[in-house]
């Protein structure tokens, strides 16, 4: 499927899968990332991830949960990577460093867990984390994630593929 720069979709799956997917996804054990900004050199310069697949192969059960997400971007993907981000609750709203997943140009999609204040952006324009949202971009651009102030964490899907 052909996709523009940037493609929302919300209600991205059917209430009952994505709520089966979204208690699971609550319940998995993540992993400390240190320094996720530089330039904003607050306390809460972390989050945490479990990645689901990665170097060819899956790294988590999880995975076989979230099949019917990866078919319903397209079939015969080339993974390249899977995981999910929890970036924890702050008292202000923390915007991180522009980075990119992969210099080579690439396909990517963000699928969100839960609706909260936080959000990326991509170039100037703010995509807010809605649940059940897909999110599609080339993840080889430029962007920047937030946490979020009014949940207790910020949850999404980081899908990169070819």
């Amino acid at each position: 499927m052909a996709r523009s720069s940037i493609e929302i979709i919300d209600n991205f799956l059917p209430i009952d899968v994505f709520k089966d997917i979204q208690k699971k996804a609550m319940e998995l054990p993540y992993f400390y990332t240190p320094n996720i900004t530089f330039e904003n050199k607050e306390d809460y310069n972390f989050y945490l991830t479990h990645v689901v697949y990665n170097d060819h192969a899956p790294n988590s059960p999880f995975f076989q949960d979230i099949k019917v997400i990866i078919d319903k971007i397209g079939k015969d993907l080339f993974l390249k990577r899977i995981k999910v981000n929890f970036y924890p609750r702050t008292n202000k709203l923390i915007v991180h460093d522009k980075h990119r997943d992969n210099k080579k140009s690439h396909k990517g999609a963000l699928f969100s867990l839960n609706t909260c204040d936080g959000g990326t952006y991509i170039g100037d324009k703010f995509i807010n984390s809605v649940e059940n949202r897909m999110l599609f971009f080339d993840p080889s651009k430029f962007h920047r994630s937030t946490n979020c102030t009014d949940q207790r964490a910020r949850f999404n899907i980081n899908f990169n593929y070819f």
